[in-house]
């Protein structure tokens, strides 16, 4: 059966697709619309939603809120327009478009594809999961990005600690203790709360976290009890802790992230917007603030390990990928290169050491890594990514690999669906988000690219924006937008000044914007500052060719320029 309205086709089997184009939802978010569909024109209750998508479970109001408006945003609908969604004060939510059910046979194309994809399991409500080409096999759960700086799957904690003999996870623990209501009305309190229990949840999707439940965080509700005491109460490393202030029609956000073992403050960040929809910037703001910690999280961990004490497999992974994560140079990658075959070797079933080795054989074939062979590294590195979702098929993060090993071999139709995917495991992931507009360009997508990069950096603009912005500024090249991508690149350069790949776009840009004199002056600048070499425009397009099409504007851009 198919749901067909306006420009997109729903397919249970399949997930959402505009045209022929899919459409990323988690699966909450498709189960939400296939409701809806079902129940068309009929206006559905809060609480039944509750009953039919959370079995019963009472949910915060922004919780649904937060799933209405990623289907929202899918179909290009908002609140005001309310073309599709329509929403009835203190009674629910209706589907309002036209909607034509088409109970046509499947294809023979569908079957196959629904055929190559593993089923989900007896119980689980994950309809509408993208199925997964012939390549993949039967790993369903696949994760991909390529921000080459990102090493986004290492989440560590001291293995001695347990709680009542049960072993924790290894990932960071973490406790987020109840919002601050600082409004000065306690009916606003149950935002403070929303705030809490939707970050308890984004976190508790990390993999390996340890994330103390809500029912014991909020037993620390106006309580004056510092975050060390905290801490070793509950057996965690952090503390996250903050305050909402509504004033007006603004609403004020701060949340800070405190060591537990020495009350050292990590990070913190202030949020200010306009109210206009609360349920939606709640939601904004909370997948912002997961985002962030979750880089925090894995940099503050990685930092208190001491190499000196590790010998086993485990160990071996960790230390290479805290090269990886640290990189400052081509010799790291070769260290961390020795380091994770080691881990292999003694451990062939350690996930993260796969990835790690996937990430160094990609950017092999990239650019020149002692140690590493530049002319298998591609195909090498979709290998061992595969070897890695093998290892631990669950894990999210360390397929993102999978869809860069795609993209990088020429395949970008089969990287999409890990990128997909990667979406509805962790709609937090700003990898996954980069995986999708990097395929988009191999695919001479630019333009459908360029929201994805936009999105990412949104999610997540304080770990490595760098990346993202380059790209983004390619994109904007792609498309003929000279005057964006010159304003990306700047971005990019402002906080990597020596990335070749961003003076090189730059370059290019600014040429293509007619400023040739300008372009050739920063070529001068760079390759003399640097010491590096003139690289020829051909190699350049053996090296840069599988990004799409588009990579020619950039590359005449550069000629324009004197390369």
């Amino acid at each position: 059966m198919r749901y067909r309205f306006d420009r997109f086709t729903f397919d249970p089997s399949r997930g959402l697709f505009r045209d022929d184009e899919a459409i990323p939802l988690e699966p909450r978010a498709l189960d939400l619309l296939h409701y809806f569909l079902n129940e068309n024109e009929r206006i559905i209750s809060r609480e039944e939603l509750c009953d039919a998508l959370w079995d019963g479970k009472i949910v915060s109001d922004a919780a649904i809120s937060t799933q209405i408006r990623s289907i929202r945003k899918a179909l290009h609908d908002d609140r005001e327009q309310q073309r599709f969604i329509k929403t009835y004060p203190r009674r629910g939510f209706s589907f309002v478009a036209p909607v034509k059910v088409d109970e046509a046979p499947q294809t023979l194309e569908d079957r196959i594809a629904i055929s190559r994809a593993e089923r989900p399991a007896s119980g689980d409500n994950r309809a509408g999961r993208t199925a997964i080409p012939a390549g993949l096999g039967r790993y369903t759960a696949i994760a991909a990005a390529i921000a080459l700086a990102i090493v986004a799957y290492v989440f560590w904690q001291d293995s001695s600690s347990e709680v009542a003999g049960v072993a924790k996870p290894p990932g960071p623990s973490i406790a987020v203790l109840p919002f601050d209501n600082l409004s000065g009305d306690e009916s606003k309190t149950y935002l403070a709360d929303a705030f809490t229990e939707d970050l308890i949840t984004d976190l508790s999707r990390i993999r390996d976290a340890f994330v103390i439940s809500r029912s014991t965080s909020f037993t620390y509700r106006d309580k004056n009890v510092g975050a060390s005491q905290v801490a070793a109460d509950l057996g965690v490393r952090y503390v996250l802790e903050g305050s909402v202030r509504l004033e007006g029609d603004r609403v004020r956000v701060n949340a800070q992230l405190i060591d537990g073992e020495n009350d050292s403050h990590l990070w913190s960040e202030r949020y200010d917007r306009p109210v206009a929809d609360l349920f939606e910037l709640q939601g904004n703001v909370t997948g912002q603030i997961a985002s962030v910690l979750r880089a925090e999280l894995r940099k503050a961990d990685l930092d208190r390990q001491d190499p000196e004490l590790m010998d086993n497999a485990w160990d071996y992974a960790l230390r290479g990928n805290v090269l990886l994560y640290n990189h400052q140079s081509v010799t790291d990658y070769q260290e961390a290169y020795a380091l994770l075959t080691k881990a292999t070797e003694l451990d062939p079933g350690i996930a993260s050491a796969w990835g790690g080795l996937a990430f160094v054989h990609l950017v092999g074939s990239l650019a020149n890594v002692p140690g590493v062979s530049r002319a298998d590294s591609a195909q090498l590195s979709l290998e061992t990514a595969l070897k890695a979702t093998q290892a631990d098929p669950m894990n999210a993060e360390p397929y993102w690999l999978v869809g860069a090993g795609y993209a990088r071999m020429g395949q970008p139709e089969l990287g999409m669906p890990a990128c997909r995917t990667a979406m509805d495991l962790n709609p937090n992931l700003d990898c996954g988000y980069v995986c999708a507009g990097l395929v988009h360009m191999a695919s001479d997508e630019p333009e459908k690219a360029i929201p994805y990069f936009e999105y990412a950096l949104e999610l997540n603009p304080r770990f490595r924006p760098f990346t993202k912005e380059k790209y983004l500024g390619l994109a904007h090249i792609q498309s003929n937008q000279n005057d964006l991508a010159i304003a990306a690149l700047e971005r990019a350069l402002a906080t990597a000044p020596q990335d070749s790949f961003a003076n090189l776009a730059m370059a290019s840009a600014l040429a293509l914007d007619g400023r040739v004199e300008a372009a050739s002056e920063l070529l001068d600048r760079y390759f003399s500052g640097t010491g590096a070499s003139r690289p020829s425009v051909e190699s350049l397009r053996s090296s840069l060719g599988w990004m799409g099409a588009g990579t020619e504007d950039m590359l005449r851009g550069l000629s324009e320029a004197g390369l």
